[in-house]
């Protein structure tokens, strides 16, 4: 363990312990929840109407939003378990660069209820994977962890079985059609027996436009993949609405 992360262990879990203060406001709780119940009622869940294959939030009830319906969607249905709104936003990005990975047990655990709800068919789940280079900079996976610890709680089988074959540009200032083209061919499903014939839910940490999830259920359609379902955190509206 480096010296470093020996440090943020000990300040953590010695000085400052996570469930001692609500992780919006700071307010003290002692009660062991991730949130003040004040906080917890105020999260923007993802809990109204949503497009079917994307997850996001839209005005009204349709199987695809304005952004998917002109695209071959890969993904046979896609939830979040929040809008991509403060203070959810704040933690993914504390989650993600700055040692926040306690975290990622509260998101996993939201998550979990959101696959007993929506993707009780699911019979192997995968994540979505990170370049070599990247990985090794940041040292893990967040989505990787919160697709195992899922796995754990119901009890479905977590494959390990997609890499990230090359660096791609930064998606976040690119259209979704950009964004898929930006992503051909860089995905491997590496074991295709894990996933043929099975339901396949994949998870991962945010969904902007869907253009990341679409290229994995691509690949992982292509090996055999009876239905891929997507779940993840947190997912930016549409931004027109519909």
């Amino acid at each position: 363990m480096r010296f470093k992360d020996f440090i943020v262990k000990i300040l953590t879990f010695g000085i400052y312990n996570p469930k001692w203060r609500c992780n919006d406001c700071g307010k003290e709780t002692f009660s062991g929840e991730f949130f003040c119940e004040t906080c917890e009622k105020n999260l923007p869940y993802n809990n109204k109407t949503v497009c079917n294959h994307c997850g996001r939030e839209i005005k009204n009830p349709s199987e695809y939003c304005s952004t998917c319906k002109e695209t071959l969607v890969s993904v046979d249905k896609a939830r979040s378990v929040f809008k991509y709104e403060t203070p959810i936003s704040g933690l993914i990005k504390r989650a993600k660069y700055n040692n926040g990975r306690y975290i990622l047990d509260y998101f996993a655990e939201k998550l979990a209820n959101v696959c007993f709800a929506e993707f009780s068919k699911s019979e192997v789940i995968c994540c979505v994977p990170m370049s070599e280079k990247r990985l090794k900079k940041r040292g893990y996976n967040q989505s990787e962890i919160l697709a195992r610890k899922v796995a754990e709680i119901i009890n479905v089988p977590f494959c390990d079985c997609i890499i990230k074959t090359k660096e791609t540009e930064r998606q976040a200032t690119l259209t979704r059609r950009e964004r898929l083209k930006n992503l051909t061919d860089t995905f491997k499903v590496t074991d295709k027996k894990p996933v043929r014939g099975k339901n396949v839910l994949l998870i991962d940490d945010v969904s902007t436009t869907g253009a990341t999830a679409e290229a994995v259920a691509i690949k992982l359609k292509k090996s055999g993949a009876l239905r891929v379902y997507l779940l993840t955190v947190a997912s930016v509206p549409n931004k027109d609405g519909y």
